[in-house]
C-alpha cells in the first residue's frame, strides 16, 4: 500500500519466553520471518526496528536500531515514524503471528482522515496493531522527554479512530488478529489454534 510504511517491532527482552521469541519457529519459519512476510505482502516498504540488528541481517528489509534505546514500544513507534520520513506507519509486533490482511486494509482505508487508527477490543485498545501518522511525532517526543511510555497516553492530543470490536469481528470472525506469543505456553496455544483452523477448513 503506497504512502504507508509497515513497521515490525522486535523489542523487549522476551523475559517471559526465556529466549528470543522472534527467532522461535512457528509453522516452519521464525516468527520474525513470518511477520515480515505478512507485512511485506501489504506494504512495499517495511522497517524492522530492533536493538540487535545483527540478528536480523538475513531479512531483505531495512533494519533500524531504536533512535532512543530502552523506551519500549513507544520508542519503536517513534523510530518508525522518523525513518518513514513523513509517511504514516502501520505498526505491529513480531509476536503476533495471525495478522489479518482484511483488518489491516480496512485500517489503511480509514487512515487518511485520522492521526491514529487503533483497534478497540473488549479488553481495551491494541496500540501494537495500529496506524500512526507523522502528526503524532511531536506528541510522542513530548512523552519521551517526560519519561511517559504508555503509548495510548498521547491519544487525547490527536485525531483517533477506534476500530470497534464489531467491525473487527466482521473482518476477522475468528479473532486471530491480536493473538500474541509471550510464553512457550502461548506458542503451544497458537499452534493448537492453527491446527484447529486447518481441521475446520478440511471439514
Amino acid at each position: 500500500m503506497a504512502g504507508m510504511v509497515g513497521v515490525v517491532l522486535v523489542g523487549g527482552k522476551s523475559r517471559r519466553y526465556g529466549r528470543n521469541k522472534a527467532l522461535e519457529f512457528f509453522q516452519g519459519e521464525r516468527l520474525i520471518d513470518r511477520q515480515v512476510r505478512t507485512v511485506g505482502s501489504l506494504f512495499s516498504e517495511v522497517l524492522v526496528i530492533t536493538n540487535e540488528p545483527e540478528l536480523y541481517l538475513h531479512l531483505d528489509v531495512t533494519i533500524v536500531r531504536d533512535v532512543i534505546p530502552g523506551q519500549g514500544p513507544l520508542g519503536g513507534i517513534y523510530t518508525g515514524l522518523i525513518f518513514a520520513q513523513g509517511k504514516s506507519v502501520f505498526v505491529t509486533a513480531c509476536d503476533m503471528p495471525f495478522v489479518q490482511p482484511a483488518v489491516v486494509r480496512r485500517m489503511v482505508q480509514l487512515a487518511k482522515n485520522y492521526d491514529v487508527i487503533v483497534p478497540e477490543k473488549i479488553e481495551g485498545l491494541e496500540p501494537l496493531h495500529a496506524i500512526y501518522s507523522s502528526l503524532c511525532l511531536p506528541h510522542i517526543e513530548q512523552m519521551l522527554d517526560h519519561g511517559t511510555l504508555q503509548v495510548i497516553n498521547f491519544f487525547p492530543a490527536v485525531k483517533v479512530y477506534r476500530l470497534s470490536s464489531e467491525e473487527i469481528g466482521q473482518l476477522d470472525p475468528q479473532g486471530l488478529s491480536f493473538v500474541n506469543i509471550n510464553t512457550p505456553d502461548d506458542m503451544d496455544r497458537a499452534k493448537e489454534l492453527l491446527e484447529g483452523l486447518e481441521e475446520s477448513r478440511v471439514d
